[in-house]
């Protein structure tokens, strides 16, 4: 039953002419606010957002890549709430696998007498707060219906700049990272 039809039965007479195309109209608007609150409802959870998605990214402080599908800004909307946070070497691997990066980290160590061996690297004492985050190969979306919006890349992948972004972004205030691309 559509809302001309509720209209209608509203009145203790039966509506003609130009009652008729008003019943008709103030229906249709009716009907369009229901579809509009429903589609709401859905926009709500991040992981089916269309419309909201630029406001889900502000509330995460995601800056997204202009070329990025829609299936990967919601990604990173849904990574970013489920964050739970870490310092430890361990977290910073598994949170750039779950962005589809293979990362190792090497915490560096200055040259110590009776640590350091011939061939190590002479690196000063500041080099305690320098990490390096070794990356290879990089994650690649397909398009996929349903989680894809139409006129996007059949095939999309993360530039550099994102996973760079994300570790600066968490890494301790106190510490420089380093990036190695192999």
């Amino acid at each position: 039953m559509t809302h001309e039809d509720v209209l209608n039965l509203l009145f203790p007479v039966e509506l003609t002419g130009m009652h008729t195309a008003d019943a008709a109209r103030e229906g249709a608007a009716l009907d369009d606010a229901q579809t509009s609150a429903e589609r709401i409802l859905t926009e709500m959870f991040p992981d089916m957002t269309h419309t909201l998605l630029a406001d889900w990214e502000r509330v995460c402080a995601l800056t997204p890549d202009q070329d990025a599908p829609l299936q990967v800004r919601r990604n990173a909307v849904l990574k970013k709430l489920r964050e739970i946070g870490g310092l430890s070497r361990s977290y910073f691997i598994i949170l750039a696998a779950t962005y589809g990066w293979t990362i190792t980290i090497d915490e560096l160590l200055p040259f110590m007498a009776g640590w350091g061996r011939c061939g190590d690297p002479l690196y000063e004492e500041e080099v305690r707060w320098i990490w390096r985050v070794n990356v290879a190969g990089s994650a690649v979306y397909s398009f996929r219906a349903g989680l894809s919006a139409a006129g996007e890349r059949l095939t999309w992948w993360n530039s550099n700049t994102v996973l760079e972004a994300l570790l600066t972004d968490l890494k301790p205030a106190h510490t420089v990272v380093i990036f190695n691309y192999t």
